[in-house]
């Protein structure tokens, strides 16, 4: 991929920032977040953000960040009082505003078809936004969003643009019109929440992308206690003005009665995306308290399948028998929500890392079947096939949740890589493999496929620094490990990845 600006050139495939003939060291890090930022120019990304995508997570001081930032501007010829090329908006975080050329070049690989959106009832939900004085209650209004989005998502003739790419616009300065057409979607909600006490404020309008006129808006104030009913009004009222009906969806009983459980599940899921082993054990407390006010809080027992299992799969320290409690917390969600999809779909991905890759396939296919519109079911089932021996119906299904979720997250690139890698498509292998390092560069298993691709395109010497690399986020990575937490059903699959690792420097 090629970025142009001012007198700028970013090669991120040479990794090489060059101005006119010159090159230009840059740092690693600094270069990630370089593209980082160019990759989300339409928009503000938070500290946290960066964090999670450059650091994966780990604890960094605004001192490191900001030593970073100030690195990219003395590169770039900008300054901290112009910001012509990367501005800083305090307390929200940082932006690419140098004018980007109309040659900015994406690898040639296949893309999700948008127009899916346009032939019936599409829309996207964008994050709401918190106006309260309590910045830490943006996990409420972000709960919030995403659970109107799950609640819409299980109408089968409503297409419903997922968590992701919805949450990309935050901040963003682009009008419904561009957002209704670069997501192929012809209806945007967008609205507010104060938070103040036990009362509620929510704002909420329906816009129509093409006019961008309102199809509908509201005010309401409220008890928080009646946050479940306003929910479902929400939905109601959106469904009405689509003419699609909630009666087409399996959407159960809530999982919760409880205010109280439900804001401190919305904080355990805030955590968990925050990925770090201090903010997963964080997370797992906070569903823990849920539990504890309401036992029979299925969507908390399912939440914390994936922080545990999530633990055993990057070996950090406390989490020996992640898996097998996963499991435990996965089958009491599904014992307890057998109708649900997130239920479903969570036992389903534990039942791949315990090897029994029928009943996880089960599980996929019923969580799909409840929600049909969830991207990121396909993305995990995506991942769930190339481990049963399914890397063909694996790439379908990833592409299916891109068309649900155009702005790809990187773990749902790297399963559609792997996918291909096993159909022996080594191009398209590399080419989206390449994509989710740049938006993840600490994500281990989208490290290891590249080097096995590499190896297999011949190209041993970029393989063994592809392990570097490894080594360099995770010293103590060993090919045992491995072998316990890559769940291969086909020996042949197995083999030629072990084979290729191998070959790479995996000891």
């Amino acid at each position: 991929m090629n970025f142009s600006f001012s007198s700028f050139n970013l090669d991120t495939d040479r990794l090489e920032l060059r101005k006119a003939n010159d090159a230009i060291a840059l740092q690693p890090q600094a270069f990630s977040l370089l593209v980082f930022l160019i990759e989300n120019a339409h928009r503000v990304v938070s500290k946290d953000e960066i964090i999670e995508t450059i650091w994966q997570g780990r604890i960094v001081s605004d001192g490191t960040l900001n030593a970073r930032i100030n690195a990219l501007r003395r590169a770039l010829d900008d300054d901290g009082a112009s910001q012509t090329v990367i501005k800083t908006f305090p307390r929200q975080g940082f932006r690419f505003v140098a004018e980007l050329s109309d040659e900015v070049l994406e690898p040639a690989i296949a893309q999700p078809d948008l127009s899916v959106g346009s032939a019936g009832p599409s829309i996207a939900v964008l994050p709401f936004v918190n106006i309260g004085a309590d910045q830490e209650q943006e996990y409420f209004a972000d709960g919030l969003t995403e659970d109107l989005i799950t609640d819409l998502s299980k109408i089968r003739d409503l297409f419903v643009i997922a968590r992701n790419s919805s949450f990309s616009y935050r901040n963003s300065s682009k009008n419904v019109n561009e957002i209704g057409r670069e997501l192929g979607v012809a209806h945007v909600l967008e609205g507010s929440i104060r938070k103040a006490g036990s009362r509620i404020r929510i704002n909420a309008q329906l816009v129509d992308t093409l006019s961008g006129g309102h199809v509908w808006a509201e005010r309401y104030d409220s008890d928080l206690q009646d946050i479940f009913a306003l929910q479902d009004e929400i939905a109601e009222k959106i469904t009405s003005a689509l003419q699609v009906s909630l009666k087409q969806s399996h959407h159960p009983d809530r999982s919760t009665h409880s205010v109280e459980a439900y804001e401190l599940s919305l904080k355990g899921r805030a955590k968990f995306f925050m990925f770090s082993p201090e903010t997963n054990r964080e997370c797992i407390s906070l569903f823990e308290q849920a539990i504890a006010i309401d036992p029979e809080f299925a969507d908390a027992w399912a939440g914390q399948v994936f922080p545990y299992q999530s633990g055993w799969s990057f070996a950090w320290n406390g989490y020996d028998d992640g898996l097998k409690i996963a499991a435990e917390k996965a089958q009491r969600a599904l014992d307890l929500a057998p109708h649900s999809s997130l239920a479903n779909s969570r036992f389903g991905w534990v039942q791949t890392f315990l090897r029994r890759p029928d009943e996880s396939i089960k599980c996929f296919e019923r969580a799909i079947e409840i929600d049909p519109n969830n991207a990121d079911t396909y993305f995990w089932f995506s991942e769930a096939l190339n481990y049963a021996g399914h890397p063909e119906r694996a790439i379908e299904a990833g592409m299916t949740g891109l068309r649900f979720d155009p702005v790809a997250p990187p773990n749902a690139l790297y399963h559609i890589a792997h996918g291909h890698f096993l159909c022996g498509n080594l191009g398209e292998a590399e080419e989206y493999n390449k994509r989710a390092i740049r938006m993840a560069p600490s994500f281990p298993p989208a490290r290891i496929v590249m080097a096995a691709i590499l190896v297999e395109a011949g190209r041993l010497a970029e393989a063994k620094e592809q392990v570097a690399d490894l080594l360099a986020i995770d010293s103590n990575y060993t090919f045992q490990r491995y072998r316990e937490r890559y769940p291969y059903s086909s020996d042949v699959h197995r083999e030629r990845m072990e084979m290729a690792i191998k070959l790479a420097g995996i000891q």
